[in-house]
């Protein structure tokens, strides 16, 4: 039986290191967020869906810093594919929207509103 060198176990450990830092790395990026949640995220996610643009509107107690038109489908409450993307159209029927969005500092929280005056989505982004 060979007896391992000092240099074999070194090159061994290295190598284990090598490969398990991506992993760690990966893990504590995912659970260790470097920000913190903002008011504007907190307010936008306790809207429910389905209140008038106005009701929303006294979530934020503002007017939003901007409304805009936008034709497309809501795959979900948190996710709008617009119009011209190829997948909208797998997801359900293209429909008109109305965006009024609110800024504080990089966060933008939108909200998405249906043809019935109703809130039909609702996200946030920073960027």
């Amino acid at each position: 039986m060979k007896k391992s060198s000092f240099k074999e176990y070194l090159i061994f450990f290295t190598a284990v290191f090598v490969l398990s830092l991506p992993i760690f790395l990966a893990y504590y990026y995912q659970h260790h967020p470097d920000r913190t949640v903002t008011e504007l995220e907190s307010t936008v996610a306790s809207i429910p869906l389905g209140i008038s643009a106005a009701e929303a509107d006294a979530f934020f107690g503002t007017q939003p810093d901007s409304v805009s038109q936008m034709k497309g489908v809501l795959a979900n409450p948190t996710m709008m594919l617009e119009a011209s993307n190829q997948s909208a159209a797998k997801q359900g029927s293209i429909q008109s929207y109305s965006l009024r969005t609110w800024k504080q500092n990089d966060v933008h929280a939108t909200v998405a509103i249906d043809e019935s005056g109703k809130v039909a989505g609702r996200w946030t982004w920073v960027e």
